[in-house]
């Protein structure tokens, strides 16, 4: 993400609100607040320390800079703070940060939110394994569209707070429905957790790897490959397309070699762990390979894919 604009009101200094902003947000693990404070430390490398800082999950974040309370967040966040007469332009479809001192708005900075660069890709191959991408995000719908159309055009669910994110993903499986999440976010952390599979980048906070199932750690045009996802997917199809017939027939002779002996039921499913031995060679055949940065399987001599 990177700063666009930095917006202040009438009689603000548009580096006086940029630096009060970036020394709350310099406490915080959002990517907004990020480029944020990479976009203050331009003009200000050694921004001033802040008290009293508190993290408004999906809200924003407060502190004390130079003995004012600063307000970092959405317009909505202010207004619940008692800020009047929050004002607002129109910004193209950027993230808009709000910035409040003195229990007065000072002025807005807006964030761009830049794609990864493999992940019109991944949502391709995606689609191509029959899967229904959803962007699931506390943005606007506004700042969600731009994001989504060049996407493809993926289902947008906008404006949701963490906490919303995961009662999304809840309300998606109680429907019967398989759910696989992709964040980086501390904001992620519960929908993770709640997913069926939960997938963190390796960019990401500590909270969202730990709260996930796979981490992605290979790194393609300098940032994390997000194909790994659809490498995860079709490695475990793969795995499961062998292991299920084979286990079927591992049983089906385990049965029917307890039948002829007469033995009891008991003595086959003690005996398990043989058909796991058999099964585990066989689930490496190389019947799945990795996906390349255009998202088509390589050349096969490419067999090993790391995440």
């Amino acid at each position: 993400m990177r700063v666009v604009d930095v917006l202040p009101v009438p009689g603000v200094d548009r580096r006086d609100l940029l630096r009060r902003a970036a020394a709350v947000e310099q406490y915080a693990e959002h990517p907004i607040a990020h480029a944020i404070v990479q976009a203050a430390a331009e003009d200000e490398p050694d921004l001033p320390d802040a008290d009293e800082f508190a993290t408004l999950p999906g809200l924003g974040a407060r502190a004390v800079v130079d003995g004012t309370q600063v307000l970092v967040g959405r317009a909505a966040t202010l207004a619940e703070a008692g800020v009047p007469d929050v004002a607002t332009v129109p910004t193209g479809g950027h993230t808009v940060v709000h910035v409040a001192w003195d229990r007065h708005h000072r002025g807005m900075i807006t964030v761009a939110d830049g794609l990864r660069p493999t992940a019109v890709a991944a949502l391709d191959r995606l689609r191509a394994l029959g899967l229904r991408p959803v962007l699931l995000t506390g943005d606007t719908a506004e700042a969600a569209k731009p994001v989504a159309d060049r996407l493809g055009g993926p289902e947008v669910i906008a404006e949701v707070l963490p906490e919303e994110k995961q009662q999304v993903i809840q309300a998606l499986r109680a429907s019967g429905r398989t759910v696989a999440m992709v964040g980086d976010g501390v904001n992620d952390a519960a929908a993770l957790a709640e997913a069926d599979l939960g997938v963190a980048v390796a960019s990401g906070t500590d909270v969202a790897i730990e709260a996930s199932d796979i981490t992605l750690l290979r790194i393609r045009r300098g940032d994390v490959d997000l194909l790994g996802v659809v490498d995860a997917i079709g490695l475990s199809r793969a795995t499961l397309r062998v292991i299920k017939p084979d286990g079927r027939r591992c049983g089906d002779g385990l049965l029917e070699s307890a039948r002829r002996r007469q033995q009891p039921a008991a003595v086959p499913v003690a005996a398990d762990r043989r058909c796991r031995a058999l099964i585990a060679p066989r689930a490496t055949r190389h019947s799945w390979r990795p996906t390349s940065a255009h998202g088509t399987p390589p050349p096969p001599h490419r067999r090993e894919a790391r995440w």
